[in-house]
């Protein structure tokens, strides 16, 4: 049964619902009363997106296993997702009295503050996650994101350009530099990432949208329009928009 719970929630992360499903049962048959299968089990309530009874089987956990910094972290995280952020703020700091290396805690309290706009809080607590984790390119994006909220665009590309030399592939983190060259005037550079995201995100409307605008400033106003009407095609609820930009 050792680190099962920490198991399954890899499974949770890989997204691997039928695993998941078959080692929360296995857990359960080999004891109905440990902490590790209702963890396991409240990762499958949580990958079907039933918060509330993963929320459940977390706090069950902690009742069983008071030591349980996994199974505060899981419940704060799913109160975070029913909007509930004074009881996920709690069980993060649970966590964190549990195991003051938690990162997942220190993660957790960082989302809490940057969702209510408390961006000072947030970087420092995303920042106490990536000393314990270096080598998390989500965390180092998280702090890229609160730092481009308080306007420090500099630090935040910085952060970014971290993060995908970490992971690539990522097309939100590679949208949110895209976002940062544009404000940054480095238009080269976002184009090169937008033909990437192009690439990546075929029928992500906002990639041809952004890069329609992005031509338009650059002066490419055949490109642009070329790039809009693929918008329009993909969300036609960007028809009015594109209208007026097209109108301008």
């Amino acid at each position: 049964m050792w680190d099962m719970d920490v198991f399954s929630t890899v499974l949770w992360h890989l997204q691997r619902d039928v695993q998941l499903s078959f080692l929360a049962q296995e857990l359960t048959s080999i004891n109905e009363h440990s902490p590790q299968a209702w963890i396991a089990t409240g990762n499958c309530f949580s990958l079907q997106k039933d918060h509330s009874q993963a929320l459940t089987c977390f706090k069950r956990a902690t009742q069983l296993d008071p030591r349980s910094a996994v199974g505060y972290a899981l419940s704060g995280h799913e109160a975070l997702a029913l909007d509930d952020h004074d009881s996920a703020t709690q069980f993060f700091r649970d966590a964190l009295r549990t195991d003051s290396r938690h990162y997942p805690a220190w993660y957790g309290l960082g989302t809490v503050y940057l969702k209510q706009n408390k961006l000072r809080k947030a970087e420092y607590h995303f920042r106490k996650a990536i000393e314990i984790s270096p080598s998390n390119a989500v965390l180092i994006h998280c702090e890229g994101t609160a730092l481009e909220k308080r306007g420090e665009l500099e630090q935040a590309l910085e952060r970014y350009n971290r993060s995908l030399a970490l992971s690539p592939l990522s097309p939100l983190v590679k949208f949110k530099r895209v976002k940062v060259l544009i404000q940054l005037k480095q238009y080269e550079n976002a184009l090169k990432d937008l033909l990437e995201l192009r690439d990546l995100a075929p029928e992500e409307a906002n990639v041809p949208f952004v890069l329609g605008k992005l031509y338009r400033e650059m002066g490419r106003n055949v490109e642009a329009t070329r790039c809009f009407t693929i918008a329009r095609d993909l969300d036609p609820k960007l028809s009015a928009i594109i209208g007026h930009l097209l109108d301008e």
